[in-house]
């Protein structure tokens, strides 16, 4: 069994269930190639997307660890050291009216607000997801965690890294070669998606 095409099935499915309810997915690949970290990040930046969802597979050299997992950009990542990269490489999309010259400090105050409320919004994201695997399916809950993921570190909005499983793990390799199975795990993390939707479209996207 390969990662690679248990997550292509996994996100098929939940753009699947994403679209039917209004929502445009956009997805890193729909077939069968590979894309670089820098190319999943780059498609997320160039087209301005809410929220990134990045779904792997997990493996451990432990063949008894096993469960779902879903991770947020740690606190370990120096906010404002990534405000200052983004504001040297890129323009924030204002008026151009606003500023009559680039001020890099005030660009860099504004991503270190960005990404503050983008680590908030990940939290709350990941919180909905998990709650809802939890009482969807049978895995074994094992939280969320912050990390510092490359894919995690190079959007610019909210973003999430989601572990459907081990596939190191015996019982969890032979349930994700079951469709019906994938189909309840991505069935799942759809409608943690969609619930945490009503609450970011009421909260303007501040969830705290």
């Amino acid at each position: 069994l390969k990662e690679k095409d248990v997550t292509l099935d996994i996100v098929r499915r939940i753009k699947d269930e994403l679209s039917a309810n209004g929502i445009d997915v956009i997805l890193t690949r729909d077939r069968d190639k590979f894309v670089s970290l820098s190319g999943r990040t780059r498609i997320a930046n160039d087209n301005d997307v809410d929220f990134f969802i990045s779904i792997h597979a997990n493996a451990n050299r432990s063949r008894n660890i096993r469960g779902f997992e879903v991770y947020y950009l740690s606190n370990a990542v120096d906010d404002t050291a990534r405000a200052a990269e983004a504001a040297e490489n890129s323009f924030l999309k204002v008026d151009d009216s606003s500023f009559y010259v680039r001020n890099t400090d005030l660009e860099a105050t504004v991503w270190d607000l960005v990404y503050t409320e983008n680590r908030e919004e990940s939290i709350e994201l990941a919180k909905y997801i998990t709650r809802s695997v939890d009482n969807s399916t049978s895995l074994n809950n094992r939280g969320i965690r912050g990390a510092r993921f490359y894919v995690l570190k190079g959007v610019q909005m909210p973003s999430v890294l989601v572990e459907v499983g081990y596939i190191s793990n015996a019982a969890e390799e032979r349930n994700l070669k079951d469709a019906a199975y994938r189909q309840a795990v991505a069935s799942a993390i759809a409608k943690g998606i969609l619930n945490y939707k009503k609450v970011y479209e009421s909260t303007d996207g501040f969830t705290r």
